[in-house]
């Protein structure tokens, strides 16, 4: 009884509005709406109202023609499906993110407009090729496996952004960082991109215990152009000299 209630419920939610087109700061995108997913949808709604990371967006709707963006973090691909929207600016956009819930929508979210980035489904870090455990919470309740949302691991492959890079042939002109404690690695993988002058702009919310990394980023030429801090992390804007 209680499976054939879900189907009947699940057809039901079928019917209903599954997108939202979001115009903000000048960037236009079509999102996938997880009606199971709260904060995917609390997200878009500020987003939509201009209330999530409002300096984030204003920075990414600047980004200045044929720049090439690398967010790492990408999540569901909120960033990646806006700063690709301006195709007369020609701005090459790629992602990278390793949570597989996340980046179920990510693709989704890519699809939905038109494939304008590329999405790389790999840890980002200081070596390609190990392999490493992701645990994540799998916002899903069940109660007697956990008092909250069951966590649950994986194996995924890792991949530096040098690597990458190199293997492309691409620089990027402008780079996003945000992973949750783990922009270390990020930073320790990307030595030869960070030298290089054509890296212009990095924003990167940098988790409190890893808070040297500003003068790591400020040993590479980069200055401070403004700090947001917050309880846990700051987020940084650094650009070139």
């Amino acid at each position: 009884m209680l499976l054939k209630i879900y189907h009947l419920f699940g057809r039901i939610l079928r019917l209903f509005p599954k997108t939202i087109k979001i115009d903000t700061y000048a960037m236009k995108a079509i999102f996938f709406v997880p009606i199971n997913c709260h904060y995917i949808c609390d997200d878009l709604a500020k987003m939509k109202g201009r209330k999530r990371e409002p300096r984030l967006y204003q920075w990414l709707s600047q980004l200045p023609k044929d720049s090439v963006y690398f967010d790492i973090g990408t999540s569901f691909g909120q960033e990646v499906c806006l700063a690709s929207s301006f195709e007369e600016q020609n701005v090459k956009v790629f992602g990278f993110d390793c949570n597989l819930y996340h980046s179920h929508f990510c693709c989704l979210n890519k699809k939905l407009n038109d494939d304008r980035f590329e999405f790389v489904f790999g840890a980002v870090s200081d070596k390609s090729g190990q392999m490493i455990e992701i645990t994540t919470n799998s916002d899903t309740h069940i109660p007697h496996l956990h008092k909250k949302n069951v966590p649950y691991s994986y194996n995924v492959m890792t991949i530096s952004l040098d690597d990458f890079s190199k293997k492309n042939d691409i620089v990027p002109t402008h780079i996003k960082i945000d992973v949750d404690g783990a922009e270390n690695l990020v930073i320790k993988g990307a030595k030869s991109l960070l030298a290089n002058q054509k890296v212009k702009e990095i924003f990167i919310e940098i988790d409190n215990k890893n808070i040297g990394l500003t003068e790591v980023l400020l040993s590479y030429g980069f200055n401070v152009v403004w700090e947001d801090k917050k309880t846990f992390n700051t987020d940084t804007l650094f650009a070139r000299g």
